[in-house]
């Protein structure tokens, strides 16, 4: 048995994180480009400041003795959480989302689970929060199968798009790491 191709997978070295995220994988016939790729580029661009938001929302904490003011800026917060977590459950239950699998991403694509082939090429549509119910999708192809593995590489995005993305995945690593350290501590 040879080796993985390490060129073919999906996650060359770049930072990366995993989670059981809803995905949904739709065969393509033919290349995405024009409009409906500035569609998805726009669209995605959303997503990921709408998970930015609701990321730092939480991570946010009122400072020990902080003026009346502040205590009450961070209380009138956390109830305005509360109601974008309720307000994404109700859609969420409303909406027929794929249900959530393991996923490992990086801004260079995805591995997940799956019955496609190498060389396939498809749409992969990711629900990175559940607060947001606005799936990230963007063209991929199967670069590599590793039993019941699927590393799909995404297509080239544009440099904001990019850059969005490899923030959000380092941002979701970074915690992991940390979280991790915590937990063997």
């Amino acid at each position: 048995m040879t080796a993985p191709d390490i060129h073919a997978t999906a996650l060359i070295g770049a930072p990366s994180y995993e989670a059981a995220l809803p995905l949904h994988w739709t065969p393509l016939a033919e290349a995405i480009g024009g409009l409906r790729r500035e569609q998805y580029n726009d669209d995605n661009l959303r997503v990921l400041a709408a998970v930015a938001v609701l990321d730092e929302s939480r991570s946010s904490l009122v400072p020990d003795e902080a003026a009346a003011l502040d205590a009450e800026i961070g209380r009138l917060n956390q109830k305005l959480n509360l109601v974008i977590d309720l307000l994404g459950f109700l859609i969420a239950q409303q909406a027929a989302a794929p249900p959530a699998g393991r996923v490992r991403l990086s801004w260079q694509g995805a591995v997940f689970v799956g019955p496609q082939a190498a060389g396939e090429a498809g749409l992969l549509s990711l629900q990175l929060h559940r607060s947001v119910p606005q799936p990230f999708i963007w063209p991929a192809r199967i670069s590599h199968v590793d039993g019941e593995e699927r590393h799909a590489r995404f297509a080239p995005f544009g440099d904001a798009l990019q850059t969005a993305l490899e923030r959000h995945v380092f941002l979701r690593h970074r915690r992991a790491i940390a979280g991790h350290r915590r937990g063997g501590s």
